[in-house]
């Protein structure tokens, strides 16, 4: 059910200085670029064996909710039902995100740390470069 993480928020200075460190120096891939909504800053996902860095510029109010990190599941129905059979708070339904195909919940630890629950759907995934948006308002920059 819970298979692997899927992204690290990270906030940074500069997006694309962030990308060219992370793909130049570090051997990460970037996956996508992005937009939200017209005007705003880009976002991006750079990659590393699966794992994404979900890149944010400094004072936006991206971060997938401000998510301390993600999981991927294979199935979110299932496990919400879990979590909550075993009481577990989820403080964000499943909703359909804007920069991946699938669907995402939150839960939170014990601590208060929110954790976001991903399901990706086909083809899309952390090493699909073909993903373009199907939300309005949000562009694919690279």
């Amino acid at each position: 059910m819970f298979t692997s993480f899927s992204f690290i928020p990270l906030r940074v200075r500069d997006v694309d200085e962030t990308i060219d460190f992370y793909t130049n120096l570090l051997g990460f891939y970037l996956l996508r670029k992005y937009v939200m909504r017209p005007g705003e800053l880009p976002c991006a996902y750079v990659g590393l064996d699966g794992v994404l860095l979900e890149l944010f510029p400094a004072g936006s109010a991206g971060g997938s909710e401000s998510a301390s990190f993600g999981l991927n599941v294979t199935d979110l129905d299932a496990a919400l039902a879990h979590l909550r059979e075993k009481g577990v708070a989820v403080v964000r339904e499943q909703f359909t995100p804007r920069t991946f195909w699938g669907r995402q919940a939150g839960i939170l630890d014990p601590s208060g740390h929110r954790i976001s629950l991903r399901e990706w759907r086909a083809p899309d995934g952390p090493q699909f470069m073909d993903w373009q948006p199907d939300q309005e308002g949000v562009s694919r920059l690279a």
